[in-house]
């Protein structure tokens, strides 16, 4: 009799865990009545598989915008020489533009990309403990991430690009009195920073809200891709841009 004690509350013990996830709060989110109701085991996953599909968009446009600055600049750096002194000054400036656009994606990379990592080892050490606790650091991951793509979004970059680049342009212009290749600077470094900017994934934001809602229907993989001309002092190009 005592076994089938002991069996009965082990069964009840695992037919407690589902129960206990819809239990979980949602005071680190907010969110509608409908999320509420889900179970912590689904909407750790929604998380989950929202991160690790905008933490690969994150990489891409990472190594994607830190190739092109970097072919940027390292173009402008060979070529310098090879041409006049006053072009030479030009591209001397222009190369390490674009090494000013290389800064944020090496000092401050999207959050994401770190915290996939992080959400896999926390999945692993602590679901088969407490569902809730699991939950509430995926949550806090989320928001974190949301934000912090929000932010690279927000007024405060794009007014950033135009500063630098108006900076480029006080140096070309006033500094050696180059003003049309200035103005090409200004133009085409502005063009090309707010394109940046508004390719930047915004996954985790789009989950958060998804999240709120309780719709947990599955995140996008998509990545539109489109093409846009890129103009030099000594040329013209194309430039590719990936949108998510």
């Amino acid at each position: 009799m005592g076994r089938v004690w002991r069996v009965l509350g082990f069964v009840l013990v695992l037919s407690a865990r589902p129960a206990l996830g819809g239990e979980c709060t949602v005071a680190l989110v907010g969110g509608e009545p409908a999320l509420q109701r889900l179970n912590a085991e689904a909407r750790l996953h929604f998380i989950h598989e929202s991160l690790r599909i905008d933490a690969r968009h994150a990489r891409i446009w990472s190594y994607s915008w830190g190739a092109i600055y970097s072919s940027l600049a390292i173009g402008q750096f060979v070529a310098a020489p090879l041409v006049s002194h006053a072009s030479g000054l030009d591209l001397y400036v222009g190369g390490g533009a674009a090494l000013i656009g290389v800064i944020p994606l090496v000092v401050t990379p999207l959050k994401v990309m770190g915290d996939e990592k992080r959400l896999d080892k926390l999945e692993a050490e602590t679901m088969q403990a407490d569902p809730c606790v699991a939950l509430a650091r995926a949550e806090e991951l989320l928001n974190r991430d949301a934000a912090n793509e929000a932010q690279g979004r927000s007024l405060l970059f794009h007014g950033g690009n135009v500063v630098v680049n108006a900076g480029i342009f006080l140096i070309i212009g006033a500094g050696f009195g180059h003003w049309t290749s200035a103005t090409i600077s200004l133009l085409t470094g502005i063009a090309t920073g707010e394109i940046m900017i508004f390719t930047q994934p915004v996954g985790a934001l789009k989950a958060l809200r998804q999240y709120r809602r309780g719709d947990f229907g599955s995140p996008s993989a998509g990545v539109r891709i489109g093409i846009a001309p890129l103009l030099a002092k000594e040329g013209s190009g194309m430039i590719l841009i990936l949108i998510f």
